[in-house]
């Protein structure tokens, strides 16, 4: 049991194999400490299971090595917590392997620092999930490599881009307008830019000239954000409305007082020649 376990001098655990470890209560693990660790030989480590290592106090952990980690079934990782994934060694990460973490439960994360995240192999990586990756400590991350990125599966970085909504935050770089924030950024406009306080903004463009009150004036705008858009798109629209509306269009009408009777309006015939009269000499060009 536990006190069995506890009142065991240390270098007693030197003669534990995988088989001795299967066969002893998990309970029994509660006594172990980390110099009991520490004096274990790594394939002992076999016979570990996860209601093993959930039953071994966490500061056990500090008697870990690299060696012990490699030697312990995937399936053992599933008694990890946070607190003994912070105790443990950095170095003791170099036994990690992909199955290892797949099988740890998502909080143990929690535990990680950034020299454990360098000493851990790079194969390692392949076990992590969205939801390890969100456990993790920010700080952790400073100890991630190019070849840990690449052996990561594809899902796991959505943790960093979803954040706790679970959907991608918007794009700040066109002012979380989308496409319209796009076309503000194409003409070098920032529709997310805050008043100038001192009541100034930039000239208009070349063609917008007189469009509003000056700034500072009466009535007239802190500052524009649409001070940046081009003449040209300013004409275009325009002109969209003015053939929307029906203005800039030809007038093909004969004015009031030109006076000259519109044969159309008179007299729908009577711009007609009589039946009766002989052609011109002549062709009309």
């Amino acid at each position: 049991n536990a006190d069995m376990m506890a009142a065991m001098p240390p270098d007693a655990m030197g003669g534990m194999d995988a088989d001795m470890m299967a066969a002893m209560p998990p309970n029994c693990m509660e006594g172990m400490s980390p110099d009991m660790m520490a004096m274990m030989p790594p394939d002992a480590m076999g016979g570990m299971d996860a209601d093993m290592m959930a039953a071994m106090p966490p500061e056990a952990m500090e008697g870990m090595n690299a060696d012990m980690m490699a030697a312990m079934p995937p399936d053992a990782m599933g008694g990890m917590d946070a607190d003994m994934m912070a105790a443990m060694p950095p170095d003791a990460m170099g036994g990690m392997d992909a199955d290892m973490m797949t099988a740890m439960p998502t909080e143990a994360m929690g535990g990680m620092d950034a020299d454990m995240m360098t000493a851990m192999p790079t194969e390692a990586m392949g076990g992590m999930d969205a939801d390890m990756m969100a456990a993790m400590p920010p700080t952790a991350m400073e100890g991630m490599s190019p070849d840990m990125m690449a052996a990561a599966p594809p899902g796991v970085m959505d943790a960093q881009s979803a954040g706790t909504t679970g959907a991608p935050p918007a794009d700040m770089d066109d002012g979380g307008l989308g496409a319209l924030g796009d076309a503000f950024a194409a003409q070098g406009v920032d529709p997310m830019a805050a008043p100038d306080p001192a009541g100034t903004a930039p000239p208009p463009p070349p063609g917008m000239e007189g469009m509003a009150p000056p700034p500072g004036a009466e009535g007239g705008p802190m500052a524009d954000p649409m001070a940046g858009l081009d003449a040209a798109l300013g004409g275009a629209m325009d002109q969209a409305t003015d053939q929307g509306a029906g203005a800039g269009a030809p007038d093909m009408g004969v004015p009031p007082d030109a006076g000259v009777d519109s044969p159309i309006m008179d007299d729908p015939g009577a711009g007609e020649p009589e039946p009766d009269m002989p052609p011109p000499d002549d062709p009309i060009i």
